[in-house]
């Protein structure tokens, strides 16, 4: 487990800014790829402030709190770009954050480096450390969400007790029965715990336990459903079916 990792001090997490407050900010201080600017894209107020507002809230897992939240509108490696990403990281405390900086500015150095003609291609803002990642696609000419995805180097941490717990709730489900009745065959298994899951992507009031059952799965390509369990209630807040892929 990387730095950006829960906090796992006892006790309630030290006061901050809100989340709301911080997010607003980090819109503010939206950075634009070069690439996209070159391209006109984003380069209004008015669409920097939609793009805010069609962001979900943000709430960090547990007792933490955000020491601060960096957005980053990302381009696609296309000229013209079809799609843009926009890349929203979080970190719990003052000495992630500082690191989440570091390596923002080294990666804007990378950038100015490498960009000597427009048609080169370019580095881009992925793959940096954070407590908490969020990817959105979306279009050049809107800012509406194509995808939305969390991730995070401890999501896969569920405790026994509670993975026990959640999986409890979802194979109580009629939907899960159905579902498991259903399957391609017997080798496919039972439930499995995929791990955490932020409110906003949950429609949950906690964070949630995300839990699959695969249906059909032919070595390669195949069906898993997926159930989202509240955490504190246990309740399941959504179910969906999904594609499973093998790399």
């Amino acid at each position: 487990m990387s730095l950006f990792g829960r906090n796992k001090n006892k006790g309630k997490a030290p006061p901050g800014d809100p989340p709301e407050k911080l997010v607003a900010e980090a819109f503010a201080d939206l950075r634009v790829h070069v690439r996209l600017q070159e391209q006109g894209i984003a380069s209004s107020e008015a669409f920097r402030k939609r793009l805010h507002e069609a962001t979900p809230e943000l709430a960090p897992y547990g007792s933490n709190q955000y020491a601060a939240v960096r957005a980053i509108l990302d381009w696609d490696h296309q000229i013209p770009s079809e799609y843009m990403l926009l890349r929203i990281y979080t970190a719990y405390s003052r000495h992630e954050a500082r690191l989440l900086d570091t390596q923002v500015r080294a990666r804007d150095q990378a950038i100015a480096t490498d960009n000597v003609y427009p048609e080169f291609d370019l580095p881009d803002y992925g793959d940096l450390d954070a407590s908490e990642t969020y990817i959105a696609v979306l279009r050049p000419d809107s800012p509406e969400f194509e995808e939305f995805r969390f991730y995070s180097d401890w999501r896969k941490e569920v405790r026994p007790p509670v993975a026990r717990a959640a999986l409890s709730a979802v194979k109580q489900l009629d939907s899960y029965q159905e579902a498991y009745r259903a399957r391609q065959n017997d080798a496919l298994g039972s439930a499995v715990v995929v791990g955490w899951v932020p409110p906003c992507l949950a429609h949950s009031s906690a964070w949630a336990v995300e839990i699959w059952l695969v249906v059909e799965f032919d070595g390669q390509v195949g069906k898993a459903k997926v159930f989202m369990v509240d955490s504190e209630s246990l309740e399941v807040t959504r179910e969906y079916l999904t594609e499973v892929h093998v790399p």
